[in-house]
């Protein structure tokens, strides 16, 4: 899982971005200052989204520093529009540079586009623990070992990753995996495709720990140890 530092004073503003960050998948790690912005945080992230004027500084200044020693991908936040800023928070060695106010939707994608060209995130593969699988080649491995899926189990397999960490109703499942002959598969059809996929890749069955059961509602994918 993605750690993503979240450098903002503005605590309502901070909050929705972290609400967002868990949603999307990825780990925030929330901050609201200079002095809570210690060097272990930095370290352990995987990208930045640092406002650039906090109480205690302006986060230019730190972000000159950190360049002396570290390349992680940097988005500026910021009320200052004006070219001038935004060429000085480029030459201090911003990546991205983003002005308030802004649309959450716009800061994920061009969070996810940081990621991709810093070669963080790959768009076509997944991996998590022992798992990994390439959505180009439609390849399941575990372990390094490839796991031979059904067409229905590939398509129970992409929607819970590309929707990892969100509760996938029966009726959206369903709705994925309607067959060439335009008929859909029954909700009986969708447990014993469930049941051959957990065989395929848990460990244990009875305690799943990739595919998890809502009571009552669908399924999710949980992804605590993706990369």
């Amino acid at each position: 899982m993605y750690q993503i530092l979240v450098v903002e004073d503005d605590e309502v503003l901070r909050n929705g971005i972290v609400y967002a960050l868990k949603k999307e998948g990825f780990q925030p790690l929330p901050a609201g200052s200079l002095k809570e912005l210690k060097e272990e945080l930095a370290k352990e992230a995987d990208l930045i989204l640092l406002d650039v004027s906090l109480p205690d500084g302006d986060s230019r200044d730190y972000l000159k520093r950190l360049r002396q020693t570290s390349r992680i991908p940097v988005i500026f936040l910021t009320a200052r529009n004006m070219e001038r800023d935004m060429i000085e928070g480029f030459n201090a060695g911003a990546d991205d540079y983003i002005t308030k106010p802004f649309s959450i939707p716009l800061l994920m994608c061009r969070l996810r586009a940081l990621l991709r060209r810093s070669g963080k995130e790959s768009g076509s593969r997944y991996h998590a623990g022992e798992l990994s699988y390439d959505f180009e080649t439609k390849t399941l491995k575990k372990s390094g070992q490839e796991i031979v899926l059904s067409k229905t189990e590939l398509k129970i397999l992409e929607a819970l990753i590309q929707n990892r960490n969100q509760v996938l109703t029966w009726e959206v499942l369903l709705e994925r995996i309607w067959d060439v002959d335009g008929n859909f598969v029954d909700k009986n059809t969708l447990s014993v495709n469930i049941a051959r996929l957990r065989e395929k890749i848990e460990n244990d069955r009875k305690n799943p720990k990739w595919i998890v059961n809502v009571f009552g509602i669908g399924y999710k994918w949980s992804d605590r140890d993706a990369r």
